[in-house]
């Protein structure tokens, strides 16, 4: 009896270790190419979607300190990954929105995600499907360049779209 109990035990933590990878069509699940709902964004993993879009897209968007307003750069890159996104209709895509250090950690993630928004709604303009496209904040919790200098934080101040 201990012996079947250790083996329903051992397989049920094996096939759980297994579904918490989230990739290819466990992604999608909504029936019109979006996001799965119960897909959780802390669990997903780098796909061959993701690097081809880092080297096809400038797939990071820049902001001015206190704003989530895009400049025409911004724009125009953002433009580039919905040309690209509109080519690979299958691709999934988070944007994270981040911020420099400075701030307190609550407006910091707000700001983060005001960023995100403003890249998701440029990108839904452009025609890409808003099914298709999820948000998240790091505000100064998860920054790119750790350093205290106008550089780094230039580079903290950001949207990146990653696809999945």
């Amino acid at each position: 009896m201990l012996k079947k109990l250790l083996a329903v035990i051992c397989t049920v933590s094996l096939l759980s270790a297994c579904a918490s990878q989230k990739d290819g069509a466990d992604l999608y699940g909504n029936g019109n190419g979006g996001w799965n709902d119960d897909v959780n964004i802390a669990d997903l993993q780098d796909t061959a979607n993701t690097q081809r879009f880092k080297d096809e897209t400038n797939n990071v968007v820049y902001f001015v300190l206190d704003s989530s307003d895009l400049s025409a750069e911004a724009k125009a890159d953002l433009a580039g990954q919905a040309k690209w996104l509109a080519e690979n209709p299958r691709v999934l895509v988070v944007i994270e929105g981040r911020c420099d250090e400075r701030g307190t950690r609550e407006y910091n993630l707000a700001l983060g995600e005001r960023r995100a928004m403003a890249a998701r709604s440029y990108l839904i303009a452009q025609g890409i499907s808003p099914d298709r496209i999820r948000i998240i904040s790091y505000g100064k919790e998860k920054p790119v360049v750790l350093g205290s200098s106008e550089e780094a934080w230039a580079q903290n101040r950001s949207a990146t779209t990653v696809a999945y």
